[in-house]
This record gives C-alpha cells, sequence and structure tokens, in this order.
C-alpha cells in the first residue's frame, strides 16, 4: 500500500458506516467521519465507548483479536485498507501507533531505532547512522542522548521513552500518528513536553489522538469527535465541540454531567 504526500483539501482518512463487532457485541456502530491531513484529531468520550477502538482500525490492529468483523469502508487516501489483499506489514508501517506506556524495545537506544528500517530492508550503516540522528532530532532527544545511543532504552525516563517510541514511528517513515492516551503515564511536566512535540510534528503527519483529558483535547487538538456506547455522536472544530456543541449528550460529557 502506498501512501503518498497527500493532498490536503482531501481528507486523509475517510470513514463511512463503519462497524465492528467483538463476537455478538457490536463495539462500534455506523461511524462516518473524515481525518484531514497535518491536523491533529482528538476522539474523546467516556472509558468504553469504543476511542481505542476506532484508532485500532486505522492499521488493522483489531485484526488481531479473535471474533472481530467490521463493516463499511475505511479510506486512507482512497485506498480501501479492509481489502483482502492489502499489504498488512506496509499499513502498519505508514500507519504507526503509540500507546498508553510506552514500549521500548530491552535493546540500546540505537536499536530500537534502526530495528524497524533493518526490517524493511535499510542495512547500511552510514543510512541507520542518519536514520538515527534524524528520527531523534524530530522528537527533540538528539542533543540529549547522541552520546548515549549505546545505554538501554530501558533506562530513560518515562518521557524520553515515550518520544523514543515516536521515533521509531518516525524512523520507518509512518505517515499517520495514531496516539492511544500517549500522556497518561506522565507528569505535568512530560505531559506538557509531548503535547509541545505534537504540534511541531503535526506541521509533518496526520495526528489521531485518544484522550480522556478534555483539557488536553482542547488544548491540542484542531479538530474533535466526541463518542458515546459505541457512536460517534459529533465531530467538527475542537472550538466549536468545547464552546458550541450542536448536541446535548456532547454539551452533558464536556460539561461533567456524567463520565
Amino acid at each position: 500500500m502506498a501512501i503518498s504526500e497527500g493532498n490536503l483539501d482531501k481528507p486523509k482518512i475517510q470513514v463511512d458506516n463503519l462497524c465492528l463487532w467483538y463476537g455478538s457485541f457490536q463495539a462500534l456502530k455506523s461511524i462516518n467521519a473524515c481525518f484531514r491531513d497535518r491536523i491533529i484529531t482528538a476522539i474523546i468520550g467516556p472509558s468504553g465507548c469504543g476511542k481505542s477502538t476506532l484508532l485500532r482500525v486505522f492499521n488493522r490492529m483489531n485484526d488481531l483479536v479473535e471474533g472481530v468483523r467490521t463493516s463499511g469502508k475505511v479510506l486512507i487516501e482512497d485506498i480501501s485498507i479492509s481489502d483482502n489483499n492489502i499489504d498488512l506489514v506496509s499499513l502498519r508501517k505508514k500507519v504507526g501507533m503509540v500507546f498508553q506506556r510506552p514500549n521500548p524495545f530491552p535493546l540500546s537506544i540505537y536499536e530500537n531505532i534502526v530495528f524497524g528500517p533493518r526490517i524493511h530492508g535499510s542495512m547500511n550503516k552510514s543510512e541507520l547512522d542518519e536514520i538515527v540522528e534524524e528520527s531523534l532530532k524530530s522528537v527533540l532527544l538528539w542533543d540529549e542522548l547522541k552520546s548515549k545511543l549505546d545505554n538501554p532504552a530501558l533506562s530513560l525516563s518515562l518521557e524520553q521513552k515515550q518520544r523514543l517510541c515516536i521515533a521509531r514511528l518516525i524512523a520507518v517513515k509512518s505517515d499517520i500518528l495514531l496516539m492511544d492516551e500517549p500522556c497518561s503515564a506522565l507528569d505535568p511536566y512530560a505531559t506538557a513536553r509531548i503535547e509541545e512535540l505534537m504540534r511541531e510534528l503535526k506541521n509533518r503527519y496526520t495526528i489521531i489522538i485518544v484522550t480522556h483529558n478534555m483539557q488536553q483535547a482542547a488544548r491540542i487538538s484542531d479538530e474533535a469527535g466526541f463518542m458515546l456506547l459505541g457512536e460517534l455522536i459529533e465531530f467538527g472544530a475542537t472550538e466549536n465541540i468545547f464552546t458550541r456543541p450542536t448536541n446535548k449528550l456532547t454539551e452533558d460529557y464536556i460539561t461533567g454531567r456524567y463520565g
């Protein structure tokens, strides 16, 4: 699956009437949404509403769960990712995910970054060195770590580990960054630094973040969607979602009446 740099006037991801079931339980119900390129889109809603399930649709990680089935369409740059002939390795290379807790490999900092490029065919040492430098610069870690590349990645702080995990995606040239509660394990200072990094990265990447932190969604996102019980209740400009919601359910959630 080849994903180009894209047309900023067109949706990067188009979701049409998407439904998803875990066995007999319907987790997503007729989702329709457009995710635009090079902005941050936040998905908010109470626990169990389907936010993370929707996020995992975009790189088909739900396929790893037994009994999952879907209907509807998900298009990335007009290519249906549900087609049986889609190369899932290529898809997951281009649509990368950052999880709640940083998950660096039990390897050196250097080996964490080059792990993906090696799998995808980059073996030249000078090429790998350049990838490591550029990836760490992209997440503002190069100056901190350039003399420590042989150190274990597990020795880093939580914030540094999360930045490293983002750098791993950049190293394999991911086009879309999915972030599932990326700051939930971080303190407020580290959270602010990751948010600052996300604002910088959105100039080059499509970022979709799932967050329980409504203040975070309001701070960093350009567009937002509110989910409840598997349905996308409202989707639009973040400012409108938080100040002029059109649905009473959205208003009740953001004003703290439930959730």
